[in-house]
């Protein structure tokens, strides 16, 4: 996930609280979803759909503050 942002996400990682949770979050429903794929993790579809949709709210929400941050560091270069 934002591989090509790399060095602009470990900025975002080190200095920005609300960016770092999101990440953080949203790298704990990743984790569900893989442990409910593999059949560690006991869900119904339901559940594991809304999981899915939660973690694609939240890889918008820091796709926002990534772009937001490019448009910062593209104005003061």
């Amino acid at each position: 996930m934002f591989e090509s942002d790399h060095s602009v996400v470990q900025r975002l990682l080190d200095s920005n609280d609300e960016f770092r949770r999101l990440y953080e979050k949203h790298s704990e429903l990743n984790s569900r979803v893989d442990q409910a794929n593999a059949g560690l993790l006991v869900m119904d579809d339901t559940e594991l759909e809304n999981i899915k949709k939660q973690k694609l709210h939240l890889r918008d929400q820091m796709y926002r503050i990534i772009h937001s941050q490019r448009s910062v560091a593209t104005s003061t270069a």
